[in-house]
């Protein structure tokens, strides 16, 4: 039976493929993340033994402009080197089997509600490192099936919770267990080329602004109770004022694919707030509550 078993807001931050811990000191300096050690976490106590086919990830670099746009593909392979920090994430290799029946099943969906969506399995399309970084980590095995999506950079808020409410629908009409993803930040603004590698801490002191930062805690907050309504209700404001990773439709897709305003699962988080650069970055986990996962 179709079924959503969890669902995962995540950063995705590059660093966290710097494996060995001298060169996370060199980098990160006086505070170093706390997110190796929360992502394999997350995968041991939350993951690992949890039953379910596909990782369903909103990846936050995948930026499309007509379309929302579905990798069709039935399998994801290659080499990865990152295009914006070669240096700290290159050379990285990946396998994972795709879902096309799942990618068709949500481009109908969306299509029926009037909206203009694209299950892509065109030569060559782009897998990002949103999707790679989180994968690496939550998906190490290699055993699940991976759906990446696209953010849509000319949609609405309405537009994006729209979107995910015809996911929802796609998942109830496939045999298909997913944990939905997030893959993404909270706000987004990156300190200046002439700043940027002195602050590059994981201490919260170094986001890029106090009011960034204010309004991260509200909506981590709001993670944590489980009031979805709080946040959706707020994300247009969040949008223009703190510039969100993905312009925040990670997050207002899975919300959307969860019912919206009627979602009430509350959030585990997982490491503490961070910065990466400038920008907010967290870790929460949303399980049913029945599952035990939460308190």
């Amino acid at each position: 039976m179709a079924e959503v078993a969890a669902a995962i807001f995540t950063t995705h931050v590059p660093r966290l493929m710097i494996r060995d811990p001298a060169a996370r000191k060199a980098y990160m300096g006086r505070d170093v993340s706390t997110f190796y050690d929360a992502m394999e976490r997350l995968e041991r106590e939350r993951l690992r033994h949890l039953k379910f086919d596909t990782f369903l990830l909103f990846d936050t670099h995948w930026f499309t402009t007509l379309d929302y746009v579905i990798n069709a593909h039935p399998r994801l392979s290659g080499i990865y080197t990152s295009e914006e920090l070669p240096a700290m994430l290159h050379d990285l290799p990946y396998d994972y089997a795709g879902d096309p029946e799942l990618a068709g099943a949500i481009e109908r969906a969306a299509r029926e509600r009037g909206m203009h969506a694209l299950a892509s399995a065109h030569r060559n399309l782009p897998i990002h490192y949103p999707t790679l970084t989180v994968m690496a980590y939550l998906n190490p095995q290699a055993n699940r099936a991976v759906l990446s999506v696209g953010v849509c950079q000319t949609a609405s808020v309405v537009n994006d919770l729209n979107f995910g409410a015809a996911i929802g629908e796609a998942l109830r009409t496939i045999d298909r267990r997913v944990v939905l993803v997030a893959s993404g930040g909270l706000s987004h603004k990156f300190w200046d080329y002439d700043h940027a590698r002195e602050r590059a801490s994981a201490s919260p002191d170094d986001i890029s602004s106090a009011d960034n930062r204010a309004f991260d805690e509200r909506i981590m907050r709001w993670f944590r109770a489980g009031r979805h309504d709080e946040v959706i209700a707020h994300a247009q404001e969040f949008r223009e004022r703190c510039t969100p990773e993905g312009r925040f439709s990670h997050y207002l897709m899975m919300a959307g694919a969860m019912g919206a305003e009627r979602w009430n699962w509350r959030g585990e988080q997982f490491g503490r707030y961070e910065a990466a650069l400038g920008t907010g970055q967290a870790i929460f986990f949303f399980a049913p509550p029945q599952a035990g996962a939460m308190q």
